[in-house]
C-alpha cells in the first residue's frame, strides 16, 4: 500500500510566501521561504518550488493562505501585484484542487494545535472546555480571524476584514489622538494604528498634541528605541498602542464569544519586547462595564510557534 500524495501547503504574504508539504494535521516539511516579489506570479513560484523538491515527493493538492479576501477562490494580493485563481492553478499543475483560504483563517486554525511554548500567556491563563478563539496579528497590517468549534472534533475558521473596523476611543485623550488622525485619512481603523505603519502616525500624532512642530513620521524602530531611552512622548504613544490593542481585542472576544481566548500573532507585541505591558494589556482587555466579569474568564496570550499559517493549513489541508 502506497502512502497518500502530500499536499503543498503555502502561506503567501506581500513580503515573503512560505511553501511546504504536509500529508498530515500539525506537520509540514520541506519548506521553502522565498520573497514575494522575487516571481512574476504563484504559478511562477511554485514551480521553482516543485523543482526542488526530492522525487516521489510530488502532492497532488494544494491549500494557499493569501493576504486579502478571497472571493469564488480568487484573489487580488493586498500587498503585492499577483491575481490567484485556484482553478487556474490546479490545472497549471494537474492538481485535484487548489483552494484559497484567507491568511488569517489559516492562523486561526492553528490556535487548538498550539502547545507548551508555542503560546505565551497574557495574565492567568485559564482553559476553558472547547470555546470559540479569535486571531489577531498586530504586525505589518492588523489581519483577524474567528474559530468555531463544530461538533466535538471539527473546527469552522471565519475569515473577515475585522482590522478595518473602525478604531474606537475609550478616554479623551485618545478621542483628541484619533482626531488628529482623521485630519490624515478619511477612515482611522484599527489598522491604521495598531500595526507597523500604524505606531509612526500615533506617535506623531501624541506629539503633535504636545505642541512639537510639525515632522516626518519616525519609523518604528525609532520610536520604540526612543520609548526604551524614556522619551516621554514615544512611552505615551506605546502605552496607547496597548490600550487600543486590547480595546479592539476584548472587542472580538464578545463579538465572537471567544471563551477559548484571544490570541494576538503578529510580530509588533514581539519587537516591543518590555514595552508590551501585559497587566496594562489585561486592565484594559477587561475594562468592559457590566461586561467585565465576562471578559475576566477569557485567556489572552500571545503566539510564539514560528510558522503559525503552516500549521493551520495542515490541519486545513487534510480536512
Amino acid at each position: 500500500m502506497t502512502n497518500p500524495a502530500p499536499a503543498l501547503i503555502a502561506d503567501i504574504g506581500g513580503t515573503h510566501s512560505r511553501f511546504a508539504l504536509s500529508d498530515r494535521v500539525g506537520v509540514f516539511d520541506d519548506l521553502q521561504v522565498v520573497h514575494t516579489g522575487d516571481f512574476d506570479g504563484v504559478e511562477q513560484a511554485i514551480a521553482d518550488y516543485l523543482a526542488a523538491l526530492a522525487p516521489g515527493r510530488r502532492p497532488d493538492r494544494a491549500v494557499l493562505a493569501v493576504a486579502g479576501p478571497v472571493v469564488a477562490n480568487r484573489v487580488r494580493l493586498t500587498n503585492a501585484d499577483w491575481d490567484i485563481d485556484g482553478t487556474a492553478v490546479a490545472a497549471a499543475f494537474d492538481f485535484a484542487g487548489v483552494w484559497l483560504v484567507n491568511d488569517f483563517a489559516a492562523v486561526a486554525r492553528s490556535l487548538p494545535l498550539l502547545v507548551g511554548d508555542d503560546r505565551t500567556p497574557i495574565g492567568r491563563w485559564v482553559d476553558e472546555p472547547r470555546g470559540a478563539m479569535v486571531a489577531m496579528g498586530p504586525g505589518t497590517g492588523l489581519g483577524v480571524a474567528g474559530l468555531l468549534p463544530v461538533g466535538a472534533d471539527r473546527w469552522l475558521p471565519i475569515a473577515g476584514e475585522g482590522g478595518h473596523v473602525t478604531l474606537p476611543a475609550m478616554t479623551d485623550a485618545e478621542a483628541a489622538v484619533l482626531a488628529v488622525l482623521r485630519r490624515r485619512v478619511d477612515h482611522v481603523s484599527a489598522e491604521r494604528v495598531l500595526s507597523g505603519i500604524g505606531l509612526p502616525a500615533l506617535d506623531s500624532a501624541v506629539a503633535m498634541l504636545a505642541g512639537a512642530p510639525p515632522a516626518p513620521d519616525r519609523e518604528p524602530e525609532a520610536v520604540i528605541a526612543a520609548a526604551r531611552a524614556g522619551e516621554a512622548g514615544a512611552r505615551r504613544a506605546v502605552g496607547m498602542f496597548v490600550d487600543l490593542l486590547a480595546t479592539v481585542a476584548s472587542d472580538l472576544a464578545l463579538t465572537f464569544g471567544a471563551t477559548g481566548g484571544v490570541y494576538l500573532a503578529g510580530g509588533m507585541p514581539r519587537y516591543l519586547g518590555e514595552l508590551f505591558d501585559h497587566e496594562r494589556f489585561r486592565a484594559r482587555f477587561e475594562a468592559k462595564g457590566r461586561s467585565s466579569s465576562y471578559l475576566r474568564r477569557i485567556p489572552t496570550a500571545l503566539v510564539n510557534h514560528p510558522q503559525p499559517g503552516l500549521l493551520g493549513l495542515s490541519a486545513l489541508a487534510a480536512e
